[in-house]
Parts: structure tokens; C-alpha cells; sequence
């Protein structure tokens, strides 16, 4: 729960919550009126509680003398408690009989401001037990035993009966209970239980408190008058769209019960009105539903309220009134309801802090999910306004490096790396964490999309199947291209009983067939998915059952061909990742027209209820897999960031991504482990991403000017070369040989090590390796003869498999793995027909590398690695270069060298430019074994990273890289370009700011021909981030230099 205003509180005697300032200075006497917060004021009807704590009179079975406490010198009666301690209630009497008048006139006894029943202070001893002489009359509960009493204003009279049971009072709700021990009098002064609590009226103007004790007076000095510091306060300055609102109100005065919580609802529109305790603090209705429910607005002077009391509301359009666990009804006296009601209940007992808000952070006013930005209601309380406005702000979103990285531009696969995203409009409840759930409507979700998946971004004409086979159209929308969720507006349709939707994709059947990968061709592998999410559904509809649900996709109408790619019993959740059948892509291959998707619930149907919120679904298809050589990746996944802590305006989550090898790549149990949905996305690589195709986290932020701006965080996935080494150079007949394979891209679980298991299936062409289901992943051999079993006159000899080895992580997150076996005395020979001693000859291994530093297949053997030792590997002369100017050129040279090369050998090379174009080129070795290059760069060079990668033999020997940076921007660039996005300089002259870069050749401006000037002004945001150092120099330049050829800006 959150939690406003923090103040030190002490539970004294376990009857009420008391301020620190109670002990301050006297050690045994306690007031609840006594309070810094308000300067110790009280007012009208509060009643006032008195404590006397004090260990020599505590005894419950014993008589001890009733402790001398006056009021202004009049006599206070005190009366023991079942918890050793004295008590007392005191108020003003005249504020008590307007009060009590208020109930006798309009309300029902037991509710609102009910004081009881009044008897004069000559009221005879045989009747309570006891007198209250210094009073000036006194309120006992209501008692159906009593004869003669008086109510509200009336003239006091004695008191006549006997007590019974039954009693009404409603503004001393939870006193401690009299002690009532038979060895003393009940309460040690011998009051009637059934009196009990008793409220002395006094005459005051201010109080004096007294408490005469054994080791001197102690002293509580009260004003009666207007309470000071009063106040309304909002939980924060602009509210999102869909927020909750807690207002809390600090007043004294509306504490009326310092030994209950008390609870006050306003009507604060038409009409305005004002309710005591039409709830309790637990939400039960008292006075609400019924006759008691009294009205305090026109009667708040007489109870000695002066501006306060009253909560009113102008230009409410953008808010919305709602129940909570403190107002769980609508409010109504029987006759009439109030629609526009807040009930504020207090923090605590004699708190005198009232809110808004429950227990589970739920407040009874909210902002509209229909309004708009810049809007403004206006809260009155104590003759002040507190305004409540509508607004947005910028968000940022961040993507953290992990604690293990390979390098500092790279992420590690098979680790979480932390989210960020810092967005205060998606702070919609300061007191409690939000969650960016994909089910609920007003969250913006943050996504990464790899390729080009199939989504509900085009979908349209969405219809509700009703039982009855009717259907009904509903209005849609996809107001976030980044996450793609169709939003579902079931307005006009409550009531209505559904089986299921159906809706236009706005795709063709070849849009579908580009994607989709069909096993069954000798040019395809892999598998294809739908991804959904129909959780707004089961909580809105009701639909709890997926276990029948079916998806069908139509072609060419709703009536004409189809094919049915999940079918029921295929899921059984709300969301999920669920493969398609690769017999049904066949089907859909053989078919063409425009596509449709009906769901169908089966016999699990739900129900609009009224006032449904908006419904977002997903509903995607995905592919992985190989397509004509080239690998196929689509995808998107959501992240549902959840906020670090309640109005932190921070949400966290994490990505994590696995590469794919040649064991798992066609995979569906692999592919099943991916998190599409979560707080913690696991996605999946099947190749390096780099350059404009590195991965981004993208985010659709309403920005500050109301204008909605994608934000994004890029990072590269690269993929990496595997390396082989062995623990020694030399092995003895059974000695253990440890082979140890560094290759972070195998690092698939970040909760887990890996582990790679030797095929042991003997019909396996590929039996006895490192691999699964026929594939190799790395391989032994020993004199350059495959460590493979073989039979020999009906006899086996076991391979690798027989040793058990087994490739195991050396730790979670290494990407190491090692691997032992014992060097055997004798190995089947290549042809499997004899053995071979292994004397004399040398252990080789082969790792087949899915995807190496390139992102190419590669096999790296331990021989090579050894050789690889003699290579000293290349380096740079420089690894930054600023981009030379037009006309001129730049120069880097790259060294390097080979022990004992062979005569006349050379290099291959090759350079990967930022682009993705690569050239190949050769370097010559001397006699010595050196090698030398020179590489140029020129103003045509693209800005970026350039990876050169070497190769001698046929073996990798190293790569190098270096960057070409844009130069530094002039100062004035920057200057002129903050007084554009403060609208301090012209339009013109900042045209003539851009023209300066593409001529200087900081971006490049294209070839188009520019028939008039154009700068979208919604561009300043950016300009203004670029100017206060949120973002980079190249990210200014790049956004630019896009935007000019895109011809967004024209100059």
C-alpha cells in the first residue's frame, strides 16, 4: 500500500495509534487531541480521548484510587480498562448536542454523529454507578433500560432506569474494555459496564489538561478553535491516461473517533453533499442504503467546521468515479444515488489523515481512458483548488550490459541482460507496481521484432460468433505498431454470449508462403509457430477453458477454402507458443486470396459483461529455419516490464537470447523454451546481427508535446569462433585426456549448464560424436582415424560413446566446456575391420562451428589450434578513424606475423565493411614471416565498424577491427540547433544548419531534387535530447541523414 505521509506511531495500551509528540513531556498522561502535525487544535464535535499509564495503579484485582485528572480544573472521571490503564472521553458540549440533533432530526440511531443518550451532571449515582457532578452533563449509549434521557439539543434532564445490554453510540466506537473483575469495582470506580463508554461534555474555549501524579502535575494544554494546516494532496503532477488518483486529505477535524478510523464520503458534483461513516473503515455499509445516511453539507457550521468539510470537483470530464474495498457500492440514502462519490478513509486512529485509496491500491476516482492530454479538473477543499491534470512524458528505454560480457560491444547468448524502460505515464497507480501486461489496454509494450513475422497489424473487419452462430461486428484498432496488439472494443455487445472471432488479417496467401518454411521441400527446413495471447478474453469474458480452441485460416472469405492450423487439444492457456503441423503448410501453399482467422472457443463460451474494458490480442505466426540456403528468423516478442518498485516510474525485465547449432536449429522442443510474452524474453539467433540488423528493443512513447516517438535500444548479436585445446601434449595409455571447447554461442540457458552428449545410436552414421540426431558437433580422432566403435568377428569395440564423454559446462553463463576421456590402448582403424595400436600417433579433434566470428560454418581442429599458437595475431595502427572530408583520404595499416612460414605463402584475408559488403584481398608473407597491409579510407568510406579476418592455411589465425567515427560537430551546430527545438530559432536557419552537414559531409543528403524546404517540427524533441547529452552525436546525425533521404526533411 503506499503510503503518503510518514510519521512515527506508537501503539499505546493497544487502544489507539498516537503520535510521537504524546510523549514528549508528560511520562503518563496521553490526549489524542495532543498533535504537532496540527498544533494541538481540535474542533466542533471531536471527541477527545485521555490516558493515564501509570504502574502503580494498573492492578486489575486490586483496588487503587482513581487517578486526579481535570479539564480547566473540573473533575474527569477516569475509569480502569481491561488493560490496567485509565480512560476518559471529553467534547464540547454544545458541538456534541448539534451533532446528536443532526441524527435525532434527520438520521437513524447507531449512525452518523450518534453521541447516545444525554443526562444532566445531577444525575443520581444509582443509576451508573457513579456521578460526573463537574460536568456539565455527560453522553452514555443509547439504552432501551433508560427512562428518562434527552436527545440532540434538547435541555438536559436526570437520568431514571435500569442499564440493559443493547447500546448505540457511533463516535467511541472501539474503547477498551471496561475492566470488570469481580474482586473491585467495575472500572475500580464501580460505572456500570453497560454504560460504558461515557462522554463528559464540558463548556471551553481552550482546555487545560491535568494530571496531578505522585511525582507532580503533567500537563496537556488544547485550543479550541479553526484547525491549522489543513491540506489536499495529489500523488503526482500530470497523470496518464487510465491512472488512479489518491488524494489525501489532512484535517483534524474530520477525525471525529480517536479510537476508530474514521470514514467520510463527498459527493462532489451535483449535488455536493457530505457523509459520516456511510461505510465503516472495512467498507461494510452503516448509514449507506438507508434513511441514515444524512447529508452533514448545510449543517457542516454548526458543527464547528469553517471552509472544511466539504470536497467539491469542477470540470470532472476527464475523470472517472469508481468502488473500492473503502466504497465498495454505489451511494445511496434509498431515494437518491450519488454518482460522483469519493469516500476517504483515515490512515490510522487519530491519524488525521484521510485517503482515497484501499488496502490494494485502488482509488475511487481515476483518470478517463478517454481523456485527452492537457486536461484539467479541479479538486476544492478548505476554500484552496488542487487541480488534476492530464499529461505525458518522454520515456527512455535502456538495455543494460551483464556482469560477464565477451567484449564491450557485444552481449553474451544464454544470459539475461537487463532491461530499462523509464516512462511516468505508465505509472497509471503510485501505489502499487505496474506491470506492462500485454492484456491490459492502456500499457504501451516494448518489443523485438527479428524479420518479418506475421501480426495483427493489418487486421480489420473483426466479428464476435455468438453461440447462436450470429455475429456481431466490433470496432478495432492497432494504435501501437510496435507491439502489434489488436485492441478489441466490445462496446454495444453486452450480454452477448461468444464462441468465438473472426476478422480480415489484411494479408494474401503469398504474404504467408514468403514466410513459412515447408519441410516436405528438399530446399526448406525448419518449423513454423503461432504465437497468441487471448488473456483479455479470459478475464473479461470469462472464457477459462482453451482446451477446445481452434485456429483456422481462410482464403479468398470466410466461406471458401480452409485449413486449420491448431486444432483442439492443442493448447490449454490463454497464451502461449504453439507449433503448426508442417502437413498444414502444404495446404496453406496450395491455396490464394486475401486471409482470414477465425477462433473458435469450442464449448467454452464467454460473456461481454457491461462496461468491459477494452480487449488486446495477439495473435502472430512465426518461422525458424532454413530456406534456400538462407536462414529464416521471424519473430516478435513482447516485453511485459514490470515497475522496479510502486511510483518508481522505472520498469525492469530481461532479454536473453540462444544461437542456434546444428543440434537444436530444427528443434521444436528448443524452440518451445523461447519466452514470446514476458517479463524475461528469451528469443532466438540463428545468425550474427550487426550493423542496421542488430536487434532493438522498441518502445511507442506519447512524448512530453502529446506527439507518440519510438524509442529504441540497439545492440549487435555476433555470433563467435570456436576454440579447442587439450590439457596436455603427450598421453600414456589410460591416462584421462581433457578436451576443452570455448564457445560462448553454445551457451543456451541462463539458469543452467549445457550439456552435449555423444550419439550412441549404432545405426548413426555419426555414431560415437559429440552431436543429436545424426548431427556432429565435434568429433575425436587419434593417428587422424575418427574414435569410433567397430565390430571384429562378432565382437565390439567400443568408440567414444563407450567412455562416457560428454561435453559439460564448466559453470552457469562460461560458454567453456570440457570433456574426458581415457587415452585407450587400441581404436578401430578407419575401415572398422581391425585395431590399431594408438602408440606413436596424436589426438585431433574437429568442432564444427555452426556459425563462427563471421557468421559462417566453419570446422576448427585441435591441430590447427596448435599451429595457431605460432602466429602472433594481427594488429592496427589505429582502430578509430575520423571520416576524412571530401577529396581526401586516410590511411591505417594492419602487421602481423608467421613462425617458419612456407616459401611463397600468403594470407587470405577479408574485410567486412559497416554495410555488410565484404571484399577479399591477399597479403604476402616475407621470408621472416611477417606481413604488412595498408588499408584507405576515403569520404565515400560508410561510418561504422570494419572487421578484417585473417586465414593461413585454411586456418583462422585472428581478425582485427577498427571504426570509422563522423567528425567532432562545431560548437555553433549545437547552439543554433537548441534555439531551433526552443522555437528561438527559425525554421529557415535551421535548414541552413542541415545544408551545412550534408555539404561538410556529415551526412549524406541523397540526390533528390528539392522543390521546397521541410522540417516536421516534431523533430525538436529529438534536437533537445541531442542538446542536453541524452543522446549521441552519431545518433543525431544518423536520424538526420535518415530522415533527409527519406525526404521527411527537405532542404
Amino acid at each position: 500500500m503506499r503510503e503518503f505521509v510518514i510519521i512515527l506511531i506508537l501503539v499505546v495500551a493497544g487502544s489507539i495509534l498516537i503520535t510521537d509528540s504524546y510523549a514528549s513531556h508528560n511520562p503518563n498522561l496521553f490526549v489524542s487531541a495532543e498533535n504537532k502535525r496540527f498544533e494541538n487544535y481540535f474542533a466542533g464535535s471531536q471527541v477527545v480521548e485521555v490516558i493515564v499509564r501509570e504502574p502503580n495503579l494498573n492492578d486489575l484485582d486490586e483496588g487503587k484510587g482513581e487517578p486526579d485528572v481535570t479539564i480547566n480544573g473540573k473533575q474527569l472521571r477516569m475509569v480502569q480498562a481491561t488493560d490496567g490503564n485509565w480512560y476518559a472521553y471529553f467534547a464540547n458540549i454544545d458541538a456534541a448536542r448539534n451533532a446528536d440533533e443532526i441524527v435525532k432530526s434527520n438520521g437513524e440511531e447507531g449512525q452518523g454523529l450518534d453521541f447516545g443518550v444525554f443526562c444532566s451532571r445531577d444525575t443520581d449515582s444509582s443509576v451508573f454507578g457513579v456521578t460526573f457532578s463537574d460536568s456539565d452533563g455527560f453522553a452514555v449509549p443509547g439504552n432501551s433500560g433508560l427512562t428518562a434521557f434527552t436527545d440532540g439539543d434538547s435541555s438536559f434532564v436526570k437520568c431514571t432506569g435500569n442499564l440493559e445490554t443493547n447500546d448505540l453510540n457511533n463516535v467511541v466506537r472501539s474503547p477498551r474494555s471496561i475492566n470488570t473483575n469481580s474482586n473491585v469495582p467495575t472500572g475500580q470506580i464501580g460505572l456500570d459496564k453497560d454504560a460504558w463508554p461515557v462522554i463528559q461534555l464540558f463548556s471551553f474555549d481552550s482546555v487545560n489538561v491535568n494530571y496531578n501524579a505522585a511525582g507532580g502535575n503533567q500537563q496537556v494544554r488544547l485550543d479550541y478553535d479553526e484547525i491549522p494546516n489543513i491540506s489536499l494532496t495529489l500523488d503526482r503532477e500530470f497523470y496518464p491516461i487510465d491512472s488512479e488518483v489518491f488524494v489525501t486529505v489532512n484535517d483534524f477535524q474530520l477525525n471525529q473517533d480517536p479510537t476508530s478510523e474514521d470514514s467520510w464520503t463527498f459527493s462532489v458534483s451535483s449535488p455536493v453533499a457530505t457523509f459520516y461513516q456511510a461505510f465503516d473503515s472495512s467498507g461494510t455499509a452503516s448509514a449507506n442504503g438507508g434513511t441514515g445516511l444524512t447529508d452533514l453539507n448545510s449543517k457542516l457550521s454548526n458543527l464547528g467546521f469553517e471552509n472544511n468539510g466539504e470536497l467539491e470537483m469542477k470540470s470532472n470530464s476527464i475523470t472517472e468515479f469508481q468502488t473500492n474495498d473503502n466504497q465498495p457500492d454505489e451511494v445511496t440514502d434509498g431515494s437518491s444515488t450519488f454518482e460522483n462519490a469519493i469516500t476517504l478513509v483515515e490512515a490510522g486512529p487519530n491519524s488525521g489523515i484521510f485517503e482515497s485509496f484501499d488496502d490494494g491500491d485502488r482509488s475511487t476516482i481515476k483518470i478517463s481512458s478517454k481523456a485527452k492530454r492537457g486536461q484539467t479538473s479541479t479538486l476544492s477543499y478548505n476554500d484552496k483548488s488542487y487541480s488534476i491534470v492530464t499529461g505525458t512524458a518522454s520515456a527512455s528505454i535502456s538495455l543494460d550490459k551483464p556482469s560477464l560480457s565477451i567484449d564491450s560491444e557485444s552481449i553474451r547468448p544464454g544470459t539475461k541482460i537487463p532491461v530499462k524502460l523509464v516512462d511516468p505515464d505508465q505509472n497509471i497507480n503510485s501505489g502499487a507496481e505496474d506491470d506492462l501486461d500485454v492484456f491490459r489496454s492502456t500499457a504501451i509494450i516494448p518489443s523485438l521484432q527479428i524479420g518479418n513475422p506475421v501480426t495483427l497489424e493489418k487486421a480489420s473487419s473483426l466479428k464476435f460468433i455468438l453461440t447462436d452462430d450470429l455475429k456481431k461486428s466490433a470496432l478495432t484498432s492497432v494504435p501501437d505498431t510496435i507491439s502489434d496488439r489488436l485492441i478489441v472494443n466490445a462496446s454495444g455487445l453486452e450480454g452477448d454470449d461468444i464462441d468465438g472471432i473472426s476478422m480480415n488479417l489484411g494479408i494474401f496467401s503469398s504474404d504467408l508462403k514468403k514466410i513459412l518454411v515447408d519441410s516436405d521441400k528438399d530446399t526448406e527446413d525448419g518449423t513454423n509457430w503461432v504465437n497468441y495471447d487471448l488473456r483479455s478474453f479470459e478475464k473479461e469474458l470469462g472464457i477459462s477453458d482453451f482446451s477446445e480452441t481452434t485456429f483456422t485460416l481462410f482464403f479468398g472469405g470466410l466461406d471458401l477454402a480452409s485449413v486449420e492450423i491448431i486444432a483442439a487439444g492443442s493448447i490449454s492457456s490463454a497464451s502461449g507458443l504453439v507449433q503448426i503441423d508442417n502437413s498444414k503448410i502444404s495446404e496453406i501453399n496450395s491455396e490464394a486470396g486475401k486471409v482470414f482467422l477465425v477462433i473458435d472457443f469450442g464449448s467454452s463460451d464467454g460473456t461481454i459483461p457491461t462496461g468491459s474494458d477494452p480487449l488486446p490480442i495477439v495473435f502472430d505466426i512465426f518461422s525458424f529455419g532454413e530456406k534456400n540456403d538462407s536462414q529464416v528468423n521471424n519473430a516478435i516478442y513482447r516485453l511485459e516490464l514490470e515497475e522496479s518498485s510502486s511510483n518508481s516510474e522505472t520498469f525492469v525485465g530481461t532479454m536473453e537470447y540462444s544461437v542456434t547449432n546444428q543440434l537444436n536449429q530444427f528443434d521444436a522442443g528448443f524452440i518451445q523454451n523461447l519466452r514470446t510474452i514476458d517479463d524475461e524474453i528469451k528469443f532466438l539467433v540463428n545468425d550474427r546481427l550487426i550493423d542496421e540488423r542488430g536487434v532493438s528493443i522498441s518502445y511507442s512513447d506519447l512524448a512530453e508535446v502529446g506527439v507518440t516517438v519510438t524509442q529504441s535500444t540497439k545492440s549487435e548479436i555476433l555470433t563467435h569462433s570456436g576454440m579447442i585445446s587439450v590439457d596436455s601434449t603427450s598421453y600414456r595409455f589410460g591416462q584421462p585426456v581433457t578436451i576443452t571447447l570455448k564457445d560462448p554461442d553454445l551457451n543456451l540457458d541462463d539458469d543452467a549448464r549445457d550439456i552435449y552428449n555423444v550419439i550412441n545410436d549404432p545405426n548413426s552414421q555419426n555414431v560415437d560424436t559429440v552431436g543429436k540426431n545424426g548431427e556432429i558437433l565435434l568429433e575425436v580422432l587419434i593417428k587422424d582415424v575418427r574414435y569410433k566403435r567397430c565390430t571384429i568377428n562378432g565382437v565390439t569395440h567400443g568408440g567414444l560413446a563407450s567412455t562416457g564423454f560428454s561435453f559439460v559446462e564448466t559453470g552457469i553463463n562460461t560458454g567453456i566446456f570440457e570433456g574426458v576421456f581415457k587415452m585407450p590402448t587400441r581404436i578401430c582403424n578407419e575401415d572398422g575391420n581391425e585395431l590399431i595400436s594408438t602408440a606413436g600417433g596424436r589426438i585431433d579433434a574437429r568442432y564444427h562451428d555452426f556459425r563462427d566470428a563471421s557468421g559462417e560454418e566453419n570446422i576448427f581442429t585441435l591441430s590447427k589450434a596448435n599451429d595457431s599458437f605460432q602466429f602472433v595475431p594481427p594488429t592496427l595502427s589505429q582502430t578509430k578513424l575520423v571520416k576524412p572530408t571530401a577529396g581526401n583520404e586516410k590511411q591505417l595499416v594492419l602487421t602481423g606475423s608467421v613462425k617458419n612460414p612456407m616459401v611463397g605463402s600468403i594470407l587470405i584475408g577479408e574485410v567486412t565493411t559497416p554495410d555488410r559488403s565484404s571484399q577479399s584481398f591477399e597479403l604476402s608473407i616475407t621470408d621472416s614471416g611477417n606481413y604488412r597491409g595498408l588499408f584507405t579510407i576515403d569520404d565515400n568510406s560508410p561510418v561504422g565498424t570494419y572487421v578484417l579476418k585473417l586465414r593461413y592455411e585454411g586456418a583462422e589465425i585472428g581478425q582485427a577491427s577498427f571504426k570509422v567515427v563522423r567528425p567532432d560537430l562545431p560548437p555553433w551546430i549545437k547552439n543554433e540547433a537548441k534555439g531551433w527545438s526552443m522555437d528561438n530559432v527559425a525554421d529557415n536557419n535551421f535548414a541552413e544548419v542541415i545544408k551545412f552537414l550534408i555539404q561538410e559531409d556529415f551526412i549524406d543528403g541523397g540526390q533528390k531534387m528539392i522543390l521546397e524546404e521541410k522540417i516536421p517540427s516534431w523533430l525538436k524533441n529529438t534536437v533537445q535530447w541531442w542538446t542536453e547529452g541524452q543522446i549521441s552525436d552519431e545518433d543525431i546525425l544518423s536520424s538526420i541523414e535518415y530522415l533527409v533521404k527519406k525526404g521527411i526533411i527537405r532542404v
